[in-house]
């Protein structure tokens, strides 16, 4: 099977995501909530679209920073989902959208430097 041209495969962007909280957060609830965040806010359709991925390699729990995977076209759309999460578990927590790159290195540079 011959591969894709680069013109043809999805553009990609990634969201440096931090949570504000007093309390400890696990990764898993963070999955939990970006996924249901973004279905109540896109839909199925516009998250089938988007393609929205948590990175959980990326969760740094010191931090509480982590990267989001979307597509190019729903940047706005991820952020506003993000912004609309009000609780993880019984912690109450404010989402703050860092940085918006095309490349993960980039992130995980940024990453190490929020503090």
């Amino acid at each position: 099977m011959k591969a894709l041209a680069p013109t043809l495969k999805e553009r990609k962007r990634y969201i440096l995501f931090k949570i504000f909280t007093d309390l400890e957060v696990e990764k898993a609830e963070v999955l939990e909530q970006v996924t249901k965040a973004c279905l109540q806010f896109l839909g199925q359709l516009g998250v089938a679209r988007a393609g929205p991925q948590f990175l959980p390699e990326s969760w740094d729990k010191k931090n509480k920073t982590g990267i989001i995977r979307i597509g190019h076209k729903y940047v706005n759309e991820a952020k506003a989902a993000l912004a609309l999460v009000k609780e993880i578990g019984e912690a109450r927590v404010t989402f703050a959208c860092l940085l918006v790159s095309g490349s993960i290195k980039k992130l995980k540079e940024a990453q190490k430097k929020v503090k």
